[in-house]
Formats: C-alpha cells, sequence, structure tokens
C-alpha cells in the first residue's frame, strides 16, 4: 500500500540541467565519441528514469539496470566514470523537488541497482575481450609452427599491451610468463613471480576453492572458470579481481598452459560495500537504520530460546522541531548525531543495538542478562545522559525523551507486532508530556487498539452519513424555562457502545476529520435551527453547537457559519457556539474568531470555565455570552464525598463570572441533589437527562 502522498511529476528543467552536470563531469573522465548535445539528451532520458525510479514505491529494477549496461555500451566507461557518475546523481536525486519522507534510503537503492548494472556489464565486457583474448593467444601459438617470428610478434604485443594483467602456467600451475598489468595489480616484479602460482597469490580463504577448480580443469571436468577472488598484494593489502582461467591443450590434447587473466575490481568492491553499509544505516547519526534494525529484531526473537530476557525500548525526543526551526537543520542533525551517541554510552556492556529510526525517533534493543539493570534504572540514565547539555556551535542544547518499553519479549512474538506495541507504549507517554515513559500493558493496548479503530472509521461513518445531532434543552434554573436548545453530535458504530459528542469530537481529532465533522454538525444545526424558527418565529429558542479548541481556531470557522447561515436563511442571533480555548498560541486565533462572529450577531458560550479561563477572561479581550463549568468542577458537586471540598472553589468561580456580568452554565447534570448544590452555588442554568434528556429534534417540545 502506498503510504506517501501522490507527487506530481518533477520539472523537466531540472532533470536537464541534472544531466547537463553529469555530463560535464563524466566527459572529465572518459572520451565519449558523441557530440555533447547528443551526450545531455541521452543523459537527461536517462535521468528521468532514475528519478522516475527514486518516486516510485516499487521502481522498475531492470530499467536501472538497462542505464548502467547502456554507459558500458556506449563507451562511457573510464575509470573514474562509474564514481564520478554515483557522486552527481547522489547529490541531484537528494535535492529532488518535492521528495519522499525516505528519499535517502531510495536513492541509495536505484544507486546500488545502477551500480550493479555497471558492473555487470563491464564485466561482460571484459569477458568477451578475455575470451577473444584467449582466441588470439590460441591463434598465435597455432601460427607460431607455420610462422613463429610473426606470431610471437602479435603474441607479445598483445600480451604486454594489455590492461588485464596475464599468465601463463605450466599444468602445475608455477607461472611461466606474466605480463606488465599483472605485475602493477600484485605489486610483485617479474623475478619475483617467477615460480610462483596463482594459489599462492590467492587470500587463505579463496585457496582451497582455486585449488579445487584448477584440478577440475586439468582433469577435464570444465573447460574454463571465471571467478571474483580475493588476491594479496606484495604490501599485503587485499585485491580483489575477477580471475578467468582455461587450459590450452597440446596438439595430442594433453593439458600444456593454464592462461590466467586478472582484472583488478577493488574499486568497484569497495563501493558496492560502501553502498550496502549506507543502506543499512542512517546517514545523519551512522547507527543502524529501520531496515537493518528490523532485521535484527526478527534474527533475534528467531533464535533467542524461552525465558530470555528481551527489551525494546522506543525513544520519541521532545519538541526536537524547536532546535530545527529555531537553530537550523544542520544543528539538529548534529544534535541527533550527539543523542545517538549518549543513547550509546548509556547501553555500553550490554548486548544492545542502538538504531535510528527516522525523524527524532530511535530505539533500543537489549539482550539482558542477570546483571542488567531494570527498565525503569535505565529510563533514569537515559533522561540524565541527554539532561546533560550538548555543546554545538557554542549552544549548550538538552534535549528530554519520552520512551515506550516493551520488557520481557517472548522470543516468538511477531517483530512487527513488537515495534508496533513498543510505538502504542510511546504515543501513551507522550500524552502525559515531556520526559515520561512508559511500560508496555496489553488491557491497554487493546483499548487503544480498539479506540484507534473506532477512530479510523470516523471518515467513512461521515461519508455515509451515519452520525447523527440529537438535541438536548438548556433550562434557566430560575424559572425553568427554555433558553436555548444544544446540537450534539451522536454515533452509534456497529457492536460497539454509542459515542457522544466530546467522544466522536475526539476521535475525529485522532484521524484529522474533526474540521469535515464540525462543518457536517454545524450544517444539521443550522438546517434545523432554520425549521424552528420559521415555525415559532421569535419564540424560537437559539441553537447551541459546542466545538472543540481545534474547530474554533479553524481559519474558515467565520466563512463556514455565513455560508451555512445564509443557505438556510437563518438569523444570526439564532445560532450560538460554545468554543473550548486551546494553547495560549492557539487562543489568539480563537478570540479572532468570537470576535468577528460577534460583529456578525453570533454570541459565543466559554466552555470548560475554571480557573485557567477566569485568569483569561480578567484581561477582557473578549466577548461572551456566557461561560459554562468545566465538567470536572460540576460533577464533583454530584457526590457528597467531593463537594464539601469543591464547593467553595465552584463558588468563587461563579461569583467571578457574574461580577463580569456572564451567566454560568453546566452539562451533565445528574440527580436532584447535584442540581440543588448547583443553584446553592449560583449557577444560573444547566442541562441534563433528568430535567430533559438528549433527543432527535421531532422530540424536542418548544412552548408557545
Amino acid at each position: 500500500m502506498n503510504d506517501h502522498p501522490q507527487r506530481g511529476p518533477v520539472d523537466d528543467s531540472w532533470r536537464t540541467d541534472l544531466a547537463r552536470t553529469w555530463a560535464a563531469e563524466i566527459a572529465k573522465t572518459v572520451f565519449i565519441p558523441m557530440s555533447h548535445a547528443k551526450i545531455v539528451r541521452l543523459l537527461a532520458r536517462m535521468t528521468g528514469t532514475l528519478v522516475d525510479a527514486v518516486c516510485a514505491d516499487s521502481p522498475d529494477t531492470a530499467q536501472i539496470t538497462e542505464i548502467g549496461t547502456a554507459l558500458v555500451n556506449r563507451a562511457i566507461s573510464g575509470k573514474a566514470t562509474l564514481a564520478t557518475s554515483l557522486a552527481v546523481l547522489g547529490r541531484g536525486l537528494l535535492a529532488l523537488p518535492d521528495p519522499p519522507p525516505d528519499l535517502p534510503e531510495r536513492v541509495l537503492t536505484v544507486l546500488s541497482v545502477l551500480a550493479a548494472g555497471y558492473a555487470d556489464a563491464l564485466r561482460e565486457r571484459t569477458y568477451i575481450s578475455q575470451e577473444a583474448l584467449k582466441r588470439s593467444l590460441i591463434k598465435a601459438k597455432r601460427d607460431t609452427e607455420r610462422s613463429l617470428a610473426d606470431s610471437d610478434a602479435r603474441l607479445r604485443a598483445i600480451f604486454s599491451s594489455s590492461a588485464v594483467g596475464i599468465a601463463i602456467s605450466e599444468p602445475s600451475g608455477k607461472f611461466a610468463q606474466t605480463n606488465a598489468a599483472l605485475t602493477e595489480i600484485l605489486g610483485y616484479g617479474p623475478p619475483d613471480l617467477a615460480g610462483m602460482s596463482v594459489q599462492e597469490l590467492a587470500h587463505p580463504d579463496a585457496a582451497g576453492w582455486l585449488a579445487e577448480s584448477i584440478a577440475d580443469l586439468l582433469a577435464g571436468r570444465r573447460p574454463n572458470f571465471r571467478e571474483r577472488c580475493q588476491l594479496v598484494h606484495a604490501d599485503g593489502e587485499s585485491v580483489w579481481a575477477y580471475l578467468a582461467v582455461s587450459l590450452l591443450r597440446d596438439d595430442h590434447d594433453q593439458p600444456a598452459y593454464l592462461v590466467t587473466m586478472v582484472e583488478d575490481v577493488t574499486e568497484l568492491h569497495l563501493l558496492g560495500d560502501r553502498l550496502g553499509h549506507q543502506s543499512l544505516h542512517d546517514m545523519v547519526t551512522g547507527l543502524p537504520n529501520r531496515q537493518y534494525f528490523v532485521s535484527t529484531l526478527e534474527s533475534t526473537l528467531g533464535r533467542s530460546p524461552a525465558g530470555s530476557r528481551i527489551t525494546l525500548f522506543h525513544f520519541g525526543l521532545d519538541r526536537f522541531t524547536v532546535v530545527n526551526d529555531g537553530l537550523g537543520q544542520h544543528v539538529g542533525d548534529q544534535l541527533l548525531r550527539a543523542v545517538g551517541q549518549r543513547l550509546e554510552s548509556v547501553f555500553a556492556g550490554e548486548t544492545a543495538m542502538v538504531a535510528r529510526l527516522g525523524g527524532d525517533e530511535f530505539a533500543v534493543l537489549l539482550e539482558g542478562k542477570e546483571s542488567t539493570p531494570g527498565v525503569g534504572e535505565y529510563a533514569a540514565l537515559v533522561l540524565d545522559a541527554l539532561a546533560n547539555p550538548m555543546f554545538i556551535g557554542g549552544d549548550g542544547i538538552a534535549v528530554s525523551t519520552c520512551m515506550g518499553i516493551v520488557d520481557r519479549v517472548d522470543p516468538g512474538t511477531d517483530p512487527a507486532e513488537l515495534l508496533r506495541a513498543a510505538d502504542m507504549t510511546l504515543h501513551r507517554a507522550k500524552r502525559r508530556g515531556a520526559g515520561q515513559w512508559d511500560l508496555f500493558d496489553a488491557r491497554q493496548d487493546a483499548a487503544d487498539r480498539s479506540r484507534f479503530r473506532l477512530a479510523a472509521t470516523i471518515p467513512g461513518a461521515l461519508q455515509a452519513e451515519q452520525l447523527d445531532v440529537v438535541y438536548q434543552p438548556l433550562l434557566r434554573f430560575s424559572d425553568e424555562t427554555m433558553i436555548g436548545i444544544t446540537a450534539r453530535l451522536a454515533w452509534r458504530p456497529p457492536a460497539q457502545q454509542p459515542q457522544v459528542h466530546r467522544d466522536v469530537l475526539a476521535l475525529a481529532e485522532e484521524t484529522g476529520v474533526v474540521l469535515p465533522v464540525g462543518r457536517w454538525c454545524i450544517r444539521k444545526a443550522c438546517q434545523q435551527a432554520a425549521l424552528w424558527w420559521r415555525e415559532h418565529g421569535a419564540g424560537a429558542p437559539s441553537v447551541v453547537v459546542d466545538l472543540s479548541a481545534g474547530q474554533a481556531r479553524d481559519p474558515d470557522l467565520v466563512g463556514v457559519v455565513r455560508r451555512e447561515l445564509d443557505a438556510v436563511e437563518l438569523p444570526a442571533e439564532q445560532l450560538r457556539l460554545g468554543v473550548a480555548l486551546g494553547t495560549p498560541a492557539q487562543n489568539d486565533e480563537i478570540i479572532d474568531n468570537i470576535l468577528v462572529l460577534a460583529e456578525m450577531g453570533i454570541a459565543s458560550s466559554l466552555l470548560d470555565y475554571g480557573t485557567e479561563q477566569a485568569e483569561l477572561l480578567l484581561r477582557g479581550e473578549f466577548t461572551l455570552r456566557a461561560v459554562v463549568l468545566d465538567a470536572r468542577l460540576g460533577d464533583s458537586l454530584a457526590d457528597e464525598r467531593t463537594a464539601d471540598i469543591t464547593e467553595p472553589v465552584v463558588r468563587s468561580l461563579v461569583d467571578f463570572a457574574h461580577s463580569l456580568g456572564l451567566p454560568v452554565a453546566v452539562g451533565g447534570i445528574r440527580h436532584e441533589n447535584h442540581l440543588r448544590r448547583l443553584r446553592a452555588v449560583g449557577v444560573d442554568a444547566g442541562q441534563g437527562e433528568p430535567l430533559s434528556p438528549s433527543v432527535s429534534a421531532d422530540r424536542i417540545r418548544i412552548p408557545r
């Protein structure tokens, strides 16, 4: 499944610029028998294919491999051509406009396939050349019998001028003759090579199979062989080479000579190692990346015996974006490296892998011993290690982290399920604030998964019109008259508990559809309010819609309300909004919306009224019609055990609101004693199931 948003085509001019840069750089490494314009057009087509492969979730590796083959077939294959091409393409593709989130991993994958295709084509071309050279040697030997002087001159020219190392050996394996290229590749002079064999030059790991392969040649079990082999240079360093070994027979079909051709591929081997390392390690921190971590997790769970102590730590840095946005991404990258190093130091001495999963998330897989500290001790060690400032560019930066920890993991656990459990646990810890950690709890995890499954179905429920709006009268306590009707969302998911207004909005927040859901509720409320207004005129009570902080700060809230009022020709005073506040930064946007709505004639009530909101009201930055007491404070008066403690607090808040000329309402009235206490502290109005239950619109009775 594609988890990335659809990306548009990359600008042709961008591809052409990259192709021109590529052409200019490889022209320094090899002569290309084409005009510059043709080279640019060729490379532009190749660049387009590579860009498409990077952007694709399932790139066509055959097309990428064909690019490497085409470069070799068109003689664009100088000694430094591949390395130069990879460097230019690497820088260019990493600067891709509108990149996918995992761009570095995609670029590494594409360039690895390109390098492999190039290397295969180069080896194939060399092999063909080697075969042609072998035939020439055979022909030269036969021609020697007819024209020794002539053939000897040709043979020596081929032998001495070849860029491939060549050794002619006796059937015993001892070198009878070697060319200059072989001495250059291996660092031995001709006198040193005399009497040596290719087996003696092989690395100990390769000597055994090489001797067996040569024995098969001499026994006639195979005509030749071609393998990559690790040889040893005169200075002791390793030389990676492709060996092509053939047997020449005499006129009596007896083994006469062994011809060994040696192609130095050390640079390609090292390049492959680097690309392999980069594909498994994070480019910023050098730590194992998610792919490597998951692979190690799978192998650890697969090989560990029952009863092993396996622990997975999942870390998420707190407010890391503050560093990136405030000090720059280069400082953020240095901070990530420092965090990785400190995590490694915390778990030093343990059998543990520290990895960066991406973004500001790290993970540690710990295989504990009897002496391994508990997870709580390790959590404290991590927090202490990160609390010490890390000095970057003269600035002392400290970060905290939240942790999701899964301890005592069953070796038979599915790795994907384990990572999911750790991620869910991390998010539970984050909800409690910065620097928190939490242990995986199976029951809580099941509850969270059930909640998230429910949240995931909200968009479909909205699309299928499965949501409903119910209405509950708001009554004035002094005379029990209806002063408003609150419109609330209701949802009965299949095989699930009914969800009330606050629950529906919270679930919608989880999946990012709270604004469409809120706008739908406003539309339905306006349509119903218009019906009541046409029927009862001035006697129709206003309809109240409660908004979450996310809805209240919607930049288009005013436009949405205006459009819905105009659509049903409803007077503005017939609609009221209950508004919840958020963070200080969000409140500025919310207050702006309240002020503009007030100018339109739409009154607002402040929801969740408590001590913090009282301080904000004191500033007098916006006008309100009423305040609605925080549900926790209102509910506290329903229980005799808490009522005596909180009653003075509630009374003072109510008195303060009255001093500002604001009536106080309350929701969720439970019983008569609850209502009595609310009246006693001065609450002006309220609603609850004993007074007036939430019902469908057709069951609301409006007095005439």
